[in-house]
């Protein structure tokens, strides 16, 4: 049995001003770097027997944030299939831009959509299926047994993985779609027990933590903004 833990990086100001990042390698402001300590700080006493990271700089400073706390972190290793989806010509316009984009897709059409020079929703759950033998692979490189892998990725990421999860390979879920449908909030935390079988499938999946963000408590925080896709 693996456990992941899932990690949404730290607020960006793109974030703040509601700006389509995608691939742009975005730094944490300063607010995401304080919750990116507070998380490292939550995260202090578990133990990690391998440490993975989107490598857009969001993600890695997130990742460092929590390895300088823990010293079970040896390393932290770069995984660019972790990146978040892209969304090409899209990147770096307001958040609007997405709504006209979308404007008159019914679900099905919105589920294969993608922008110029982005990825298609397929190719962005073809990139997470790759995630998870990765996920198997490292895993099948550590002597542990039952270990505990840390992953700081993007909000879209982990919330397509839940659909995926939970659709698919039929995850127990501790709560419904209306909350796992919804993007993380930055430095949420989240947590699954997955069972590889030899080939590397996914036998078994449960998710036992979803969100977690009392790290963030007295902080002001962003509602999290789902772009309708």
């Amino acid at each position: 049995m693996l456990e992941l833990v899932l990690v949404r990086h730290g607020e960006t100001e793109s974030n703040r001003t509601h700006t389509i990042q995608g691939h742009l390698n975005t730094p944490l402001s300063d607010i995401g770097h304080e919750q990116a300590r507070r998380v490292g700080a939550h995260l202090a006493n578990q133990k990690f027997h391998a440490a993975l990271s989107s490598d857009l700089s969001r993600a890695v400073s997130t990742g460092e944030a929590i390895k300088s706390c823990n010293s079970s972190v040896e390393k932290l290793v770069i995984e660019p299939v972790l990146r978040e989806r892209s969304f090409g010509d899209l990147e770096g316009k307001p958040f609007e831009a997405m709504l006209e984009a979308l404007k008159g897709l019914n679900k099905e059409q919105k589920h294969n959509w993608g922008p110029p020079n982005g990825e298609t929703g397929d190719m962005f759950r073809e990139r997470i299926e790759k995630f998870l033998k990765v996920l198997h692979t490292r895993a099948s490189e550590l002597e542990e047994k039952n270990p505990i892998i840390l992953v700081t990725t993007h909000g879209g990421f982990i919330r397509e993985l839940n659909f995926i999860m939970a659709e698919k390979y039929n995850c127990k879920m501790p709560c419904g779609q209306d909350k796992y449908g919804r993007i993380s909030p930055n430095t949420g935390v989240s947590r699954f027990n997955l069972e590889f079988g030899p080939e590397g499938d996914l036998k078994q999946a449960e998710c036992t933590e979803m969100y977690f963000k009392d790290h963030l408590d007295g902080m002001e925080t962003l509602k999290p903004l789902l772009y309708g896709i």
